[in-house]
């Protein structure tokens, strides 16, 4: 037995022994040399504690486990040195020579007064994102009304950045900063420094205290208690009433009631903040719930405290920040009701009096969440007015700001801190960027109405409107039609739009216990999710361990869910002639001997003359006895229409009883349908119905005439459904699957899709033949919507492809230029154009019959890529058509929207520089000023034939 003696100065009475156990960075136990002889007690596994499978439950004692972290690797180590590398970071980032100088450049345009440059560059610039950085772009944001845009650099700043020692404590300073002035609660005061933080404090309590005890708060707010459903309600045919709450702060619940529109469950969403003499439950009321049943929409209308089933007083410090948490939820509230998110169907903010006050405020900290939104006789000011520049603890907050920025080198943003001031309606709404639908009574007897003329003035956003009612006062505007139709077409044109609302990450599953976002499953059903192990362990115990004990469970086939769909029949004919009479009675019979009847039929048609309307109308009282009871609607137009005017006139005389659920299908006078059309196309569509994203499903499926056989031209039409079988078993036909999906009568549309384009559509632009490449576009150009293609099974014929429809094929959705006529403009351009192609080509001429230095230019334009050619004045005024046709398809697409000056003069220079390459005089000097000119006349002449608001350039 021998030992071994410590070493010199470390024995175990020495002082310095006790000092190293006490030290937190020692590597060394405190217990050496102190421990008996022999070997160690052995410690547990700790893997015998931690489950078989992921989201399983604890094997044993949770308290019992043993820590599985060694120092290296344990949560506070790996925070402490995350936070280090962080700040290192920061400071690398803060001491380029790249930052420094683009701040200096910010300075220098600052010193010239000159904001809205240094706004721009900051704007453009994103290759230095250091915390300094945004905070800078943060200040000048919130300047120029980015409000939302400057509390998210600053939240960047203090995520990435909280280490810093100048941009961490000035993010988190202007962050409150922000928050006081917008009513909201202030979030990262702990982030500030030690002196800003009890300024900061003083500052939001004073503000607070003055809210609460404001004498306007006494008298502005009515609250009455209201029942809460036990359960889901149908109020009025489907409509369905649903009571719920959420956590507006601690302790407190708002409650709110969501109605269900159980006829189209992809309508839009209207979450509405009622008046201040209004509940939730109101909304419940047959003939409300009635209103917003027929406008196709779900609402969510919200209380304040106290009002309803909510617990709390209402006041002026709480009723707008009380509405935020709703909007952070409102993800988890959609999944909760059965609804999806993201939520295509769009969502409409809406506020009504004082409710509107709310509307804004939330609109102004989540942009991106709302498509539009709707102020119902709303005030114009803040509720209390600028209360903040005369507060003391404002000063003493913004002196500590002042010397903050000179700490870093900042000090150039401190004449902006006047910026920072109590943000009334008119202040926030110019931050919006959404459709604005602003409402008023002109004998409004409590809000004046010249305050609604301010806010819609103020809007920031181009697509806004103004609906002014006569005679309607604040309580009875419901009672007028044009209030509803008004939030009608607001509705139909948010769901064309392409943006879709983005907050948060994509919810697809809840908790099983509180319906919160859920983390994790059942390790063993692997079918019921949680929030988190509490929930699954307190679930476990009730109920889950029966429902989910014994054998694993079945693997179930995969069914594709389908919906309620119904087909609805459109005719459109333009009967001019005999023939074209006989074509229509045939394509009668086609859509009667169908194998499954369509729900509805409606007739558009013109005729030609007395007698061949007289012809149609008795073909039309004949089907209809013959196919009684399919229901028929007709319109005679008084005038040649093309196809989307009679879709139109079709809609305009639609029954009011087709269910929401119904899909369009539209067929040309002159063109036969399968007799299992119908059959074999409402399968696809149920399928397509559950999935919100699809507005139509189109099938290029169709029978015509056997290429190069001659009956395309010298045979008539097949007379029968009959006739065509034979043809295609002969060979003298054949199935064709040419086309493109968005071709009209290739696609079945959703009644409502339809519906939207129709009425976002300005009649003269649906009288044009480029209408259908109008049509094409929204189609397929919409963010979140898509055209389901659908295959028809093999050998199966869908229609009969008339003559003008093979026409259209072949010309592609743009159309063909050969069947535009000319106009006198066009010919007169084409004269310029073409007698300086003749100039030119004169003065290149050489003795020798060589060609001029620098290639032959009359070579480019007589072989130009573009098929396009000056030779002759007839070609040059072809070709003045095509340039004015490809501009026509560019404006278009914008009918009655806003387009600036300077985008509309740049689409006009960029379509006149590719035809002058078409026409291979791109680089010819000289044309430069006829081309702007001649482009920039072309284009406003489009912009006003398609009711184009042109707007001057904003800075």
């Amino acid at each position: 037995i021998f030992s071994i003696s410590p070493p010199r100065g470390l024995v175990p009475n020495d002082p310095d022994l006790g000092k190293m156990a006490e030290d937190s960075l020692a590597i060394l136990p405190a217990s050496m040399g102190r421990q008996p002889p022999g070997g160690q007690p052995k410690k547990p596994e700790p893997k015998k504690f931690i489950p078989t499978q992921r989201g399983g439950l604890l094997l044993k004692d949770p308290k019992g486990e043993e820590c599985p972290y060694s120092f290296s690797d344990s949560p506070a180590y790996v925070r402490n040195k995350k936070e280090d590398e962080s700040a290192k970071r920061a400071a690398e980032l803060e001491g380029k020579d790249e930052t420094r100088g683009f701040l200096r450049g910010v300075e220098e345009l600052a010193k010239k007064q000159k904001w809205d440059e240094a706004h721009q560059n900051l704007e453009r610039r994103t290759a230095v994102p250091s915390g300094l950085f945004l905070v800078t772009r943060a200040v000048l944001r919130w300047k120029f009304g980015k409000y939302a845009g400057a509390l998210r650099d600053t939240e960047e700043a203090l995520a990435n950045y909280s280490s810093s020692s100048k941009a961490g404590p000035l993010a988190a300073a202007f962050s409150s900063f922000m928050r006081i002035c917008l009513g909201s609660e202030v979030r990262d005061r702990g982030s500030c420094s030690k002196e800003m933080r009890d300024l900061v404090e003083a500052w939001e309590e004073a503000e607070r205290k003055t809210l609460s005890n404001h004498a306007l708060g006494q008298g502005l707010f009515h609250p009455r208690s209201a029942e809460r459903l036990a359960g889901p309600a149908e109020v009025v045919e489907g409509m369905e009433a649903t009571d719920g709450s959420y956590v507006a702060a601690s302790g407190i619940r708002v409650g709110y009631a969501f109605l269900k529109n159980l006829k189209d469950m992809s309508a839009p969403l209207i979450v509405h903040f009622h008046g201040s003499s209004e509940t939730a439950a109101d909304y419940r009321a047959p003939e409300i719930a009635q209103k917003y049943r027929d406008m196709q929409v779900h609402l969510l209308v919200v209380d304040y405290r106290g009002y309803g089933w909510s617990n709390g007083e209402p006041s002026l410090a709480t009723f707008m920040s009380d509405a935020e948490p709703l909007a952070e939820k409102l993800p988890e509230l959609l999944i909760q009701h059965g609804l999806a998110w993201p939520y295509l169907g769009g969502l409409i903010l809406s506020g009504r009096s004082l409710g509107a006050q709310v509307a804004v405020h939330v609109a102004t900290l989540y942009p991106k969440l709302f498509g539009a939104m709707v102020l119902d006789s709303a005030l114009a000011t803040s509720v209390t007015g600028d209360r903040l520049g005369r507060a003391p603890e404002r000063k003493a907050a913004l002196a500590r700001w002042r010397v903050e920025l000179e700490q870093a080198n900042l000090e150039i943003l401190q004449p902006l801190d006047a910026e920072l001031w109590c943000l009334s309606a008119l202040d926030k709404v110019r931050s919006f960027e959404g459709r604005l639908l602003v409402v008023h009574g002109l004998a409004d007897e409590l809000v004046p109405y010249e305050g609604s003329e301010s806010l819609h003035t103020a809007a920031g956003t181009p697509k806004k409107e103004l609906l002014l009612i006569e005679g309607a006062g604040h309580n009875n505007i419901g009672r007028f039609e044009e209030y509803w139709s008004a939030q009608r077409r607001l509705a139909l044109k948010l769901q064309l739009d392409d943006a879709a609302p983005a907050v948060g990450e994509a919810v697809e599953h809840l908790c099983a216990v509180c319906a919160e976002k859920a983390v994790s499953k059942c390790g063993r059903c692997k079918r019921v999710w949680y929030c988190g192990r509490s929930h699954q362990a307190e679930h476990w115990t009730k109920t889950h361990k029966q429902t989910c004990a014994g054998s694993p469970p079945v693997q179930k086939e995969k069914v594709i869910p389908e919906g309620e769909a119904c087909i609805v029949g459109f005719l459109a004919a333009n009967v001019e002639n005999e023939s074209a009479a006989a074509a229509f009675s045939r394509s009668l019979s086609s859509l009667g001997a169908q194998e499954e009847p369509l729900h509805t039929l409606c007739v558009s048609w013109y005729a030609a003359s007395p007698d061949l309307s007289t012809r149609v109308r008795s073909a039309l009282r004949d089907f209809e006895a013959l196919q009684n009871p399919l229901k028929v609607a007709c319109r005679e137009a008084d005038h040649w229409a093309r196809p989307f005017e009679h879709v139109q006139a079709m809609l305009s005389v639609l029954p009011s009883d087709v269910p929401a659920t119904s899909w369009v299908k539209v067929l040309d006078a002159g063109e036969l349908w399968s007799p299992r059309h119908a059959a074999v196309l409402l399968p696809a569509l149920r399928r397509a119905a559950p999935d919100l994203r699809v507005v139509a499903v189109g099938c290029v499926a169709h029978a015509a005439w056997t290429q190069g056989s001659g009956d395309e031209e010298a045979a008539a039409a097949p007379q029968s459904a009959e006739e065509v079988g034979s043809l295609l078993a002969s060979g003298k036909a054949e199935v064709s699957h040419d086309g493109w999906e968005t071709q009209l009568p290739n696609m079945a549309v959703r009644l409502k899709t339809l519906k939207g384009f129709v009425e976002g559509t300005p009649a003269p632009v649906l009288d044009h033949a480029l209408c259908a490449y109008r049509f094409h576009c929204k189609m397929l150009s919409s963010y979140g919507k898509k055209v389901k293609t659908f295959a028809a099974p093999e050998g199966e014929w869908m229609r009969w492809a008339s003559p003008s429809s093979l026409a259209a094929t072949r010309a592609g959705p743009e159309g063909s230029d050969e069947q535009e006529q000319a106009r006198e403009v066009d010919r007169e351009r084409a004269a310029v154009i073409h007698d300086g192609y003749q100039k030119m080509l004169r003065q290149e001429q050489q003795p020798e019959g060589a060609s001029p230095e620098g290639g032959d230019v009359a070579a480019d334009a007589n072989g130009a890529a573009g098929g396009l050619s000056l030779r002759t004045l007839e070609e040059s005024t072809r070709a003045m058509v095509a340039f004015r046709r490809r501009l026509e398809r560019r404006l278009i697409v914008r009918a009655a929207e806003e387009m600036s000056t300077k985008e509309l003069r740049a689409a006009a220079i960029e379509h006149m520089h590719a035809f002058l390459e078409d026409v291979g005089l791109d680089k010819v000097i000289g044309l430069e000023r006829w081309a702007r000119e001649t482009a920039d006349d072309i284009a406003r002449t489009a912009a006003d034939e398609f009711m184009v608001e042109v707007v001057a350039d904003r800075r």
